[in-house]
């Protein structure tokens, strides 16, 4: 019996989810995607899951959506498509990026596609030295809709952007690091247990604080200087009332 193409597993707070179709480059499914779904929503509600750590088995953590799977349904109609974009994929990464929890992408390999415009929907992106990122979908005549563009141009910048999306380029991981779509990258033989390690920080981490820091990162990024403060303070305002700031405060204290 084959083995699913999406596996999952919890400890210590941390609810690991790993593509697992290493003979298709695990290339993503509709399939793989409503699981993805699934898994998205239990780690939402879940209050004992503290971080979502995403990777890959084989050599590439993902060469993006399975083209010969079939994509698109066949319409006339832009609303038509438009409606099954939103539900089918869009939903999906925008829920990653709302989730008041850290989501770790860790790309252990090649990380294309589809994949990119997923990770670029979490909130930390870790890469192995083998790892590299592309966007290649303008050789198939279409544009990395799915939120790629967008979140790409904001997090690399335009000249980026255009390297990636216009030229079709792949960057390696040092260079992803650079350019800053990537937060740090580790060397192959303990990427695993680097990115792990990290996970079990961050779930080591106020709860209360990851989320509201999370929302407030995401609400000022855009904004003019005086009302970032504002979003601030009002951030810290419902913070500073709450029990788990009153406990850290004092368990603080005790040690000193």
């Amino acid at each position: 019996m084959s083995e699913p193409d999406l596996l999952h597993s919890e400890s210590d707070g941390v609810l690991t989810v790993t593509f697992n179709r290493p003979q298709k480059y695990n290339a993503l499914t509709f399939a793989m995607l409503d699981q993805l779904q699934e898994l998205a929503d239990k780690f939402r509600e879940d209050d004992s899951l503290r971080v979502l750590l995403i990777t890959g088995n084989g050599r590439y953590y993902s060469a993006g959506m399975d083209i010969s799977a079939g994509l698109a349904p066949e319409t006339d109609s832009g609303i038509e498509f438009r409606n099954w974009y939103r539900t089918a994929i869009h939903q999906l990464f925008d829920e990653l990026e709302a989730i008041e929890k850290p989501i770790i992408s860790a790309a252990q390999g090649p990380c294309l596609g589809g994949a990119l415009e997923m990770a670029l929907s979490c909130d930390f992106r870790l890469a192995a030295e083998s790892a590299a990122y592309g966007l290649p979908e303008t050789n198939i005549g279409a544009l990395p809709g799915s939120g790629g563009t967008s979140r790409l141009t904001r997090l690399v910048g335009v000249a980026e952007a255009k390297w990636l999306i216009m030229a079709a380029q792949t960057i390696d991981a040092q260079r992803a690091l650079r350019v800053g779509l990537v937060h740090e990258v580790y060397a192959d033989a303990e990427f695993l247990q680097r990115c792990q390690a990290f996970a079990r920080h961050l779930a080591s981490l106020p709860r209360e604080v990851l989320g509201m820091a999370k929302l407030t990162i995401e609400s000022v990024k855009d904004l003019d200087r005086a009302s970032a403060r504002n979003i601030e303070r009002m951030a810290n305002t419902q913070l500073s009332q709450s029990q788990e700031h009153r406990d850290l405060v004092a368990k603080f204290l005790a040690r000193k």
